[in-house]
């Protein structure tokens, strides 16, 4: 079956000012599950003792629908300020290359900090299988872990209050479904490298 030809994009001015995020371009279900579960770019961002935003990128996973992080107490500004402050925020997007393919997740809420044992080893046992597949030795494995669940750990959870989803393809009626992993690793050329001027 012949590929199906990629959607002209129109420009409109008029629209692109005055769109609406949350009801002109959401993110489909599928795409919108696909994403928030199976991404790797996951930033944070928290206000400091100063007032300012604070982004960091983090390492996630999703348990019972929310996000979960791991972060470190004493030596992490980050915990100090969600306790202090628990308004955060965190953006889930891929790697889109092409405006059409670029999708993002929103999660605007409040931080809740778990130290409980058994919790802390479930999110760094996940957190390991997501973002080290290659360690598979038993022995690596647990080694990875221990270095990992330590004494000073401690998990964020986000918990939303608001959540607002893109779809950029929408905004220029070029929309295609899926989520396009490792699209700008691929681009331009094929095994990553330097873009050649």
């Amino acid at each position: 079956m012949a590929q199906q030809e990629a959607k002209q994009p129109v420009f409109d001015p008029i629209k692109l000012e005055r769109l609406k995020v949350e009801s002109e371009y959401p993110m489909e279900k599928a795409d919108f599950d696909e994403l928030l579960y199976n991404a790797r770019y996951c930033e944070m961002a928290h206000i400091n003792n100063k007032g300012y935003p604070i982004v960091t990128p983090m390492f996630y996973v999703v348990i019972n629908g929310h996000v979960h992080m791991s972060s470190i107490k004493k030596y992490r500004y980050k915990v100090h300020s969600v306790e202090a402050r628990p308004q955060m925020s965190v953006c889930i997007h891929n790697d889109g290359m092409e405006l059409r393919h670029q999708k993002s997740i929103l999660i605007v809420g409040k931080g809740r900090l778990h130290d409980d044992d058994a919790f802390m080893r479930k999110v760094h046992w996940e957190v390991l299988d997501k973002y080290w597949k290659q360690v598979t030795e038993p022995k690596q494995r647990q080694a990875a872990f221990e270095a990992v669940h330590t004494p000073l750990r401690v998990i964020i959870e986000v918990v939303p209050e608001r959540i607002i989803s893109w779809d950029f393809g929408k905004m220029l009626q070029a929309q295609e479904p899926g989520v396009w992993f490792n699209e700008a690793y691929n681009f331009p050329n094929p095994g990553g490298g330097a873009v050649k001027k």
